[in-house]
Order: structure tokens, then sequence, then C-alpha cells
């Protein structure tokens, strides 16, 4: 079985501005700079069988160049029970036509529809949950953390960049969080 999602990758400049802007505390999981991207659909668990259809599904997408703008910060579920940190992605009409031939096409690869809406976001930092106290008596709160990445600086930034290409990754969960490998890239026509 592998674990599979498809994401935009994101140029090494734009990577490199939001580790910037990265909020650090021992209690937030960072994302590593690596790993940095925008993911469009979780697929999960598949076969072989399945994989293979997924990725020639893929090769059907229909979708052109576009600038992508990233701006703002936020976070999952909501701001008074963080869990996923993130940079926020302004709307744009071709991202939605690109997420919309991407279901189509998984559609008739027989994969399910996913289970939530669509909402563009580059996964920053994850709030660790266990019970253990990270903090030092130096350690600024992590409420203190979290305010200056919702209303600070962090949270003004604003990149933008072309987007030509998705990728088809498998991810592999190890302890130290997950790791993507690229099956395919697919470029817009």
């Amino acid at each position: 079985m592998m674990r599979l999602f498809t994401a935009i990758v994101l140029p090494d400049s734009a990577r490199s501005e939001l580790v910037a802007i990265q909020p650090s505390h021992p209690d937030i999981r960072l994302t590593p700079e690596s790993q940095i991207h925008l993911t469009l659909r979780y697929i999960g668990e598949t076969d072989k069988v399945r994989t293979r259809r997924i990725l020639n599904a893929l090769t059907h997408v229909a979708f052109r160049p576009f600038d992508i703008e990233l701006m703002g910060t936020g976070c999952f579920p909501n701001p008074s029970e963080p869990a996923v940190l993130w940079a926020g992605v302004r709307y744009h009409p071709v991202l939605r036509e690109l997420y919309d031939s991407m279901q189509e096409e998984l559609s008739r690869a027989g994969m399910p529809p996913p289970n939530r809406t669509f909402h563009p976001h580059v996964t920053l930092g994850r709030i660790r949950r266990e019970k253990k106290e990270r903090s030092t008596p130096d350690t600024t709160p992590i409420a203190s953390v979290l305010d200056n990445f919702f209303n600070g600086e962090p949270s003004r930034f604003h990149i933008t960049f072309r987007m030509d290409r998705f990728r088809l990754y498998q991810s592999r969960l190890h302890s130290g969080g997950a790791i993507h490998h690229c099956l395919q890239e697919y470029r817009a026509s």
C-alpha cells in the first residue's frame, strides 16, 4: 500500500521566505523547508493497481500556468484550539479549475471524492499535543508566539510565484514526521 497526495511544489525562494515566518516554540513541530508544499488532494492509501490508474488519470488533468499568491497566516481548526499552522493562498479561478479537473479525472479512475472542502494552504507547523511540558522559564509562552504568527509581521507576508506543474507524491510516515517522494510530475498544457 502507498499513501498518496497531489501537491504544487513551491520554488526554493518561496520556501525560504516561508521558513522565515515559521513560529519558533518547543510545542510547535515545524514543517521542514524541503517538505513545504501546497497540497491539492490527499488521496490516501492505495494499492499498486489503483496507483497505476491514478498515475494515468492525472495525465488528463487540464490546466494552464498561473501566478499563485501566498499571503496571510492562520490555523485549523480555529485560533482557540490551533492544531495546524498555515500560510494562506489567495483565491485564483485557475487553481479552482485545476482542482476540479483533478477531482473529475480521479473520480473516473474510481477514487471517491474527498471528505473535506478544498481550502488551499501551505502547512508550516503543527502544535504538539503531548502532555509533556516543553517550555522552560526562558521560553516565550506559546500564546504569545501564536498571537505574533496570526497578527504580527508573519501575517503580513506576501509571496507570488508562477505555477506550471503539480506532482503526485508518496508519503511515508516516520517517527520524525512524513517523508515525501515524488512519483510523477505533471506540467501545464
